[in-house]
């Protein structure tokens, strides 16, 4: 792995794109030339945003290794209060920052006897399907030898607890019909279509679908072509899990490479190994990317070190394809919990990958030491975005908790909320809206709208008393507001930011229960500025969090 070290800022939980070019601060800074009066000001700023090209948000699909949730990893959970969802608690916040969060299911839900190690015959509690989708994940793969190691009821088990949890599954039916089918998905309007299949060296004849009888997915071909060409026909994104690989074996086979060009040939976006239970590298094959092994995320195989790691791959996506990705390398405690390698032990994860990438600062929370931190993150850019753009976002969310969710549009830095009928608001025509987040903010328990506006002039209509002279120039604002019976309504405007934020985003850093405003704040006078900073609501506005202050749970 080769690293180059850049400015860039992931949020825990969402991203967000956008940017400014240096001819903004240069032309519409404080003092600037041309600067006479708020109009003029904000026209010429929002001429030069039109000039830029549009930027669709990615979707986010987190994608992890093997989970096994039987045997050890069973006996973990058992020691820890019976609790199914003991084995993600270190990694739900990154689980949950997709939209779409993927993994392999190594294991049949049904109920049944205990397992005892060294057994390989596989089974967990009908407890870990509601654990699973609490965790995050929204589809699973199920493509694998060890789904029919409880038979045929075993497998109807499966698929009656993850249906009831709400989980998405792919690589299995009831017949090889429904097995082949494609499950798919929409986020951020991009339809994503979702396949998996297993080599049958792994799930030999008798355990793979049949016209009358369930099972899993197999190798064959002609099959697996077909079903992702009718995938490509009614998806703009597919993606293929294939479980195949030598065990422990750090390189793919040609069998795994194979298999992997031949579903990029038949139209396939993304393919995601699983099986060998260590990490194996990344490939870039006809602008496509071929993850041959993602590694053990939950897992019992403590007895060597390759066999404890994996990766949580945050993977960003447009419907031009993967735009970039960003890696989280994870190691196995020995309570069986996947938790966040750092330093130089993340870097020599990485090295398997054989990719360049990035390093990216991201806020964190020490739990051991109980202080907020920086930490690293690590990122590869499949398409470099432009330097700037103009995001255009939608968003469907029910605001106002009625039981009907609101659409939320953004385009060319107007943001319009509308209902299945009407138009509830729209921001003002003197704004700028570079993005919107929804969430709580003041951490009252109800989510509010959050905008981050240019807009000319640090105050509105009623400035206080004691200012004497208006800032005309164009600023940097926060501005939160609520839906109150379909009426929206203002909850905290803040005058000029002493700093511009370019994203932002809520998350639960510590895991208090109470959220943490996430930014990237930059300069007015230098367009270079990145830096990442935590801010908490106080009753009034927001404080400052300083990196290395602890805070007593």
């Amino acid at each position: 792995m080769k690293l180059k070290k850049t400015l860039l800022f992931t949020i825990i939980t969402v991203i967000i794109l956008g940017g400014f070019g240096c001819l903004f601060f240069k032309a519409l800074r404080p003092g600037a030339p041309g600067s006479s009066s708020a109009e003029a000001n904000f026209a010429a700023f929002k001429e030069q945003k039109l000039r830029l090209p549009v930027r669709q948000e990615p979707v986010c699909l987190v994608a992890v290794g093997d989970i096994m949730l039987s045997r050890g990893v069973a006996g973990e959970i058992k020691k820890h209060g019976g609790d199914p969802g003991h084995p993600f608690a270190k990694m739900k916040s990154y689980l949950k920052s997709g939209d779409i969060v993927f993994g392999n299911l190594e294991n049949p839900v049904t109920p049944g006897r205990e397992i005892m190690l060294p057994e390989r015959i596989l089974r967990a509690d009908p407890g870990v399907a509601e654990a699973l989708r609490e965790a995050g994940f929204t589809i699973l793969s199920l493509a694998n030898n060890h789904l029919p190691d409880f038979g045929t009821r075993g497998i109807l088990d499966t698929f009656q607890y993850l249906e009831q949890a709400g989980l998405g599954y792919a690589g299995a039916g009831r017949t090889e019909r429904e097995a082949y089918a494609a499950t798919y998905t929409e986020a951020k309007g991009i339809k994503l279509a979702f396949l998996a299949f297993c080599d049958p060296v792994l799930a030999p004849e008798d355990r793979l679908a049949g016209a009358d009888h369930p099972g899993v997915t197999g190798f064959d071909q002609e099959k697996v072509q077909a079903a992702v060409r009718e995938a490509r026909e009614k998806a703009d994104i597919v993606v293929v899990s294939m479980h195949a690989g030598t065990e422990y074996e750090p390189a793919p086979e040609l069998a795994q490479i194979r298999f992997a060009h031949m579903a990029v040939d038949a139209g396939a976006d993304l393919v995601l190994g699983h099986h060998p239970h260590v990490l194996q590298r990344v490939e870039e094959y006809k602008g496509r990317f071929i993850f041959y092994s993602l590694g053990n995320f939950v897992f019992d195989q403590k007895w060597s070190r390759a066999t404890r790691e994996g990766l949580l791959a945050r993977i960003f996506i447009t419907r031009d394809g993967v735009e970039k990705i960003e890696f989280l390398p994870v190691f196995s405690n020995n309570q069986n919990q996947p938790q966040l390698l750092e330093g130089e032990d993340a870097e020599r994860v990485l090295k398997a990958l054989d990719l360049i990438l990035e390093e990216a600062a991201v806020p964190a929370w020490d739990q051991e030491n109980r202080v907020f931190k920086e930490s690293k993150s690590y990122v590869f850019y499949a398409r470099k975005p432009p330097p700037a753009s103009r995001l255009h976002k939608e968003r469907h969310y029910d605001l106002d908790r009625d039981g009907m969710s609101e659409f939320y549009s953004l385009q060319d830095g107007k943001l319009k909320v509308t209902d299945s009928s009407r138009l509830i608001w729209q921001s003002q025509d003197d704004w700028w809206v570079d993005d919107f987040f929804l969430g709580d903010s003041d951490n009252n328990g109800i989510s509010e709208l959050n905008l981050l506006v240019w807009k000319a002039g640090s105050f509105g209509p009623h400035r206080p008393f004691w200012v004497t002279e208006e800032d005309l120039s164009v600023k940097n604002h926060l501005f939160i507001f609520k839906l109150v019976e379909g009426v929206i309504k203002p909850v905290w405007q803040s005058s000029n930011l002493d700093r511009p934020n370019y994203e932002a985003g809520l998350a639960d850093l510590d895991g208090d229960g109470t959220n943490e405003l996430v930014v990237v704040e930059g300069d007015y006078d230098d367009p270079g500025v990145r830096e990442a900073g935590i801010w908490r609501w106080n009753g009034w506005g927001f404080s400052k969090i300083s990196y290395g202050e602890s805070r007593d749970l």
